[in-house]
């Protein structure tokens, strides 16, 4: 299999994408249901939300390659 620089465009914009939108659903989480004394506009929530987000995408993305090509 041959690797394009398109390919990796797509990896990149759908990494980050999926990154965005786990990391929104963990904000909402944290904001409006689980806000144990966090502010509402607290712009360390958001970036605490958006670095999970990320850690959980780049864990579904390792574990997805792991499972298709690292055995």
């Amino acid at each position: 299999m041959e690797f394009s620089p398109f390919m990796f465009f797509v990896l990149g914009f759908t990494f980050l994408a999926i990154s965005f939108c786990m990391g929104l659903m963990i904000h909402a989480s944290l904001m409006y249901e689980d806000k144990n004394g966090i502010k509402k506009e607290s712009k360390i929530a958001w970036i605490l939300s958006m670095l999970a987000g990320t850690a959980i995408t780049g864990w579904m993305f390792y574990y997805g390659y792991y499972v298709n090509f690292g055995r």
